[in-house]
């Protein structure tokens, strides 16, 4: 299937969606003549390669090939062998241009199922100037180009599904999201801490990670998934469970020995202590779960506080999370601000995490956080209290105001943080 020759010599088309023609099988030579072209979409098609005249699309912002297998550059015999020896997996692909060098617009570079491996992504990627997001899920890559860090503008980068994948290089200093669930051959990350924007981090299911360089640096973040990751150290997970984060989702079946106060069931009873001068910044609460519910389905969890001291009971909102797993035991952890419920020394106070029948709550803790113990890791971190870029407990009022999680893993649902 393909377009007349003169459809590719107009001057006006701005959108191309050829998405689902899955007998389209090539995009011209001519394709560089549609000069006001700002959107091409032609997911699961038949193209087998982007000629290199794409380039000449200047005003080119969202370009998608989803599921384009592309050609391949295998051999008479290698295919001959094929035919008689297991592939450990499909050839690669020769799908996109040598270059990238003139998009300068790009804005959106989706090529997710497209077969990739390390040498199918042009080598001058780092040159977009304009690119935000960029999605490579289920391709075959063991390790990603160096140039991922020179994507100043880039703020979402998909990984999800690349089984081989082994390494992922130093990332964009304004990253906001990472995604790499079921990367089940990555061994190591770069120092997270120079994306020093950073918020969501998506790494479940990846069970030979052990260690996220200068994750205890960062003070950005709010959301992390490491469900799946059972050898990550104990340094790691203490550093994570002692942060104001508002969500965390880490493998395991018991509450953290650093919580001050633990129950059986979903409800804990506790008195505060005297504060000694000490100012409460707000609680992590911590549970052990697990869901009978399939894993695509939303699981939700309402934290319910009573002040018998005061006599008032609030909620929280509601946080929808979904776990790979569902079946296994995991932590999950969030953080909320006493500016919510102005707890004073020596308030008598009942809480109950509501999970709407969702999920099995099996343990619950409660860690109490001061503005002391921030200040404190602060001077551990060698981080200046005046940084710019603020404690992760200060970026909850952030990542409340700007709403951008569309995680499948953990999406905030108005939860009151801040």
């Amino acid at each position: 299937m393909r377009l007349p020759s003169s459809f590719w010599k107009s001057k006006s088309i701005e959108t191309l969606y050829l998405s689902g023609c899955s007998k389209f099988d090539e995009l011209p030579e001519d394709l560089g003549d549609l000069e006001s072209l700002t959107i091409l979409h032609a997911d699961d098609t038949a193209i087998r390669q982007v000629p290199s005249t794409i380039v000449k699309l200047k005003n080119l912002k969202d370009l998608s090939l989803c599921g384009c297998k592309g050609s391949t550059s295998a051999t008479f015999p290698s295919r001959l062998m094929s035919w008689f020896l297991p592939r450990k997996s499909p050839s690669p692909t020769n799908l996109l241009p040598p270059s990238f060098h003139g998009l300068n617009r790009l804005t959106s570079l989706l090529l997710s199922d497209c077969n990739l491996s390390d040498d199918a992504l042009p080598r001058d990627l780092g040159s977009l100037p304009s690119l935000t997001k960029l999605e490579l899920d289920r391709n075959n890559f063991q390790n990603l180009p160096a140039g991922l860090s020179s994507l100043l503008r880039l703020t979402s980068l998909r990984l999800d599904d690349n089984t081989r994948l082994q390494t992922i290089p130093a990332l964009p200093r304004n990253l906001d999201t990472l995604h790499a669930l079921n990367c089940t051959s990555l061994e190591r990350l770069s120092d997270i801490s120079v994306a020093s924007r950073i918020r969501l981090l998506y790494i479940a299911n990846c069970p030979k990670l052990i260690e996220v360089p200068g994750l205890d640096k960062s003070r950005s973040i709010t959301h992390i998934d490491m469900e799946g990751c059972y050898d990550i150290s104990n340094t790691l997970k203490n550093s994570m469970h002692k942060g104001c984060i508002t969500g965390l989702v880490l493998p395991g079946n018991e509450i953290p020995a650093l919580f001050n106060y633990k129950n059986e069931g979903a409800s804990i009873f506790f008195k505060l202590p005297e504060f000694d001068g000490r100012n409460l910044k707000g609680m992590n609460v911590c549970i052990v779960c697990s869901s009978h519910l399939e894993k695509k389905q939303t699981k939700s969890i309402t934290i319910k506080l009573t002040n018998h001291t005061k006599g008032f009971t609030k909620d929280s909102r509601r946080v929808a999370v979904n776990l790979v797993k569902s079946c296994e035991d995991h932590l999950w952890q969030g953080h909320i601000s006493n500016k919510s419920f102005q707890l004073d020394s020596e308030d008598e106070v009942k809480l109950i995490v509501d999970c709407r029948n969702t999920m099995i709550v099996k343990k619950t803790g409660v860690y109490l956080v001061y503005e002391q113990d921030e200040a404190k890791l602060k001077a551990k971190r060698g981080l200046d209290s005046d940084d710019e870029a603020g404690s992760s407990c200060d970026n909850l009022v952030l990542a409340k105001r700007l709403r951008i999680d569309t995680s499948p893993q953990i999406i905030e649902e108005n939860m009151d943080v801040a």
